[in-house]
């Protein structure tokens, strides 16, 4: 079938990594047999509106390219690109379903919709619901939005409970898919001397960073033998390269800034365990990558918790409680060999992989269409 995408954010030359995993799932559908294309806005241009057309592997990317202008104007300026493209590229294939990932894009999704008999789903991913940055008018719109949709799919349990009192239909739970290419590094931790920990993410206040370095610290006075490397970039780069200071492990934490999604795959594989402590977390990614590398993770009991850990894959600490995450880091860096890589990679596979995850969505949208 032919499913387009209808993405709130999306990879830009500029910014690769930032919505990498929508792109990552138009290509699994594309690969699973599916036709897919994507309609990506992009709000950088200096006047008008400009349609640039770029491929990724076999997915066309129809990028629109607009400037930013009170709400009104520039949905209409939208809109008409969006009627335009279907009177042109889409009329001889019109897609048969539309996928919109987060509220951001709802609104264009019930538009073409509308105007083209095209059903709609939303997968959310975000995780403002959780953090409170929504107003009472904001969730009453996104609402409405909900009920428009053919399914409403979250990425989690956590976060399907937290949308769920603003849908009229029961919420479905999809996860991100992770890329094959996390699949196929080896197996086989590194043995040495020193037990690395691995974390990846935003340095913001969300993602814990300065919870991590704190409980390192704590580790590392049963566990010296251990370092930690912290991979992205943010506003607290400077504030939390003091605290490593200040908390006398400076020389045993590496940030590295910003990295690529090939350069995660080679941290992920020479880890001996993954660490995210974050304060909000709707899926958390990273730890699902890090368990296709067949690596332990360690996290805080978020609303993606239940869907990441078990006994066989890692251990959990309570938000905040650096006691409790000092604890997970000196028993899995005390005992590197307690968790089975293939155990772990064959738990992500069975519900992380793209076979697994483009079945189910494949379900879902047959489903829709009466081909069930």
């Amino acid at each position: 079938m032919h499913i387009l995408v209808l993405p709130s954010w999306y990879p830009t030359p500029s910014d690769p990594i930032r919505g990498s995993f929508f792109a990552e799932q138009a290509e699994a559908l594309s690969r699973y047999g599916h036709k897919v294309s994507v309609i990506a806005l992009e709000r950088d241009a200096e006047s008008g509106i400009r349609t640039e057309v770029t491929r990724r592997g076999d997915v066309t990317e129809y990028r629109l390219h607009y400037a930013a202008l009170p709400f009104r104007l520039t949905f209409v300026r939208i809109a008409r690109a969006l009627t335009g493209l279907f009177s042109t590229v889409f009329r001889s294939e019109r897609p048969d379903i539309l996928h919109v990932h987060s509220f951001g894009a709802i609104r264009y999704a019930r538009l073409i919709s509308s105007l083209y008999r095209i059903p709609f789903v939303v997968t959310e991913h975000v995780s403002w619901f959780e953090r409170g940055l929504l107003s009472e008018k904001d969730l009453r719109g996104i609402s409405a939005d909900y009920r428009r949709a053919a399914a409403v799919i979250a990425v989690s349990r956590g976060l399907a409970d937290r949308i769920a009192p603003l849908c009229a239909q029961p919420v479905r739970v999809v996860p991100n898919v992770v890329d094959d290419r996390f699949f196929r590094t080896d197996l086989e931790r590194a043995e040495g001397d020193v037990f690395h920990f691995l974390s990846i993410g935003s340095l913001d206040t969300n993602k814990g960073m300065d919870a991590l370095l704190r409980a390192f610290a704590g580790a590392r006075k049963t566990c010296p033998a251990t370092d930690l490397t912290i991979a992205g970039d943010g506003p607290e780069r400077e504030a939390l390269a003091a605290l490593a200071g200040e908390l006398g492990i400076a020389e045993a934490v590496r940030f590295t800034g910003r990295v690529s999604r090939e350069k995660c795959a080679e941290l992920y594989a020479a880890c001996g365990a993954f660490v995210l402590a974050s304060r909000v977390e709707t899926f958390g990614l990273v730890l699902a990558e890090a368990m296709a590398c067949g690596r332990p993770v360690i996290m805080t009991d978020t609303g993606a918790r239940r869907d990441l850990v078990t006994e066989d894959t890692g251990l959990f600490a309570g938000i905040d409680d650096i006691g409790a995450l000092a604890r997970a880091m000196t028993v899995i860096a005390g005992e590197p060999h307690r968790y089975d890589p293939g155990k772990i990679r064959a738990y992500c596979a069975e519900r992380f992989s793209a076979r697994s995850v483009c079945g189910e969505l494949t379900k879902i949208y047959e489903e829709i269409l009466g081909r069930a």
